[in-house]
């Protein structure tokens, strides 16, 4: 191959015995995508064109979604071909390797990680689970409770004026009530969570934008289950969902997916 044309595109690697050809195309459609074996480890790759992806006019490409996201999609849809059949160690979308050989340099230099992260995410699978809060919920159901507070603290012999003060006084700590509740109540969901799961990352939750009737992400975190306890974990998020449902506070699901977020962070350099 002639290097300065052309690049190895990395989707994954994986065990040697457990790696499998994939029927899913190739990240550009046009290149097909090979098994490659070093040792104990493999990996499935393409062969691409080195203009696609670097360059002047592909970084102008890659900020184009109608362009970006069909590729992505198809370098998805290798890796999670692969993933049925056994762990896989995700590269990101457009990593590349000047040959084979610098592909190689790379899983020698890393090989004692790779195979240890093989071993410990074994048959376990990457699931993301998404807490979503109703504020507005929220802030009335503490509310409602510090009204009821107030109307104790101030009784009914009380003027007017003393029961008014008293409850500005509850709505002036309404926000700093909610955002310690927001974080006493994730630690223990989460903590309950890592129970059946044998991995667990928190990451960063992207904007705080409305996702659906009103609700807004507050947290964001990656488990990794494995299959004899995807029941148990599924059954621990509904009884979450029901025990804050009155604070409009729900856990969402989705997955399986690549663990990207488990992934060993292995040095760069390994690009054209």
């Amino acid at each position: 191959m002639a290097g300065s044309e052309t690049a190895i595109y990395l989707y994954c690697l994986g065990p040697s015995e457990r790696l499998p050809p994939v029927a899913a195309a190739g990240v550009d459609e046009r290149s097909g995508v090979s098994l490659w074996f070093c040792d104990e480890i493999g990996a499935l790759l393409s062969e691409v064109p080195l203009d696609s992806f670097r360059g002047e006019q592909a970084e102008a490409r890659l900020q184009e979604l109608s362009w970006l996201g069909p590729r992505v999609c198809r370098h998805e849809a290798v890796i999670e071909e692969a993933m049925r059949h056994g762990p896989v160690l995700p590269a990101r979308f457009a990593t590349l390797f000047a040959s084979a050989d610098s592909l190689r340099a790379f899983v020698l230099r890393h090989r004692s990680a790779i195979a240890e992260f093989f071993s410990e995410i074994g048959a376990q699978q990457e699931w993301a689970v998404k807490g979503l809060l109703v504020r507005a919920r929220a802030r009335e159901t503490m509310r409602a409770a510090g009204r009821t507070a107030a109307e104790e603290a101030s009784p009914q012999t009380a003027s007017p004026g003393a029961r008014y003060f008293a409850q500005k006084r509850i709505d002036a700590g309404l926000d700093r009530q909610l955002s310690l509740w927001l974080k006493e109540t994730g630690r223990r969901a989460a903590e309950e969570l890592r129970a059946p799961a044998g991995g667990f990352r928190e990451r960063k939750v992207v904007g705080l934008e409305a996702v659906e009737d009103g609700a807004q992400a507050v947290w964001n975190w990656a488990f990794l289950v494995p299959p004899a306890a995807l029941a148990d974990f599924r059954e621990r998020i509904e009884g979450l969902n029901s025990e804050h449902a009155a604070f409009g506070l729900s856990l969402r699901m989705a997955g399986p997916f690549p663990p990207y977020s488990f992934a060993p962070a292995l040095s760069a350099g390994a690009q054209p």
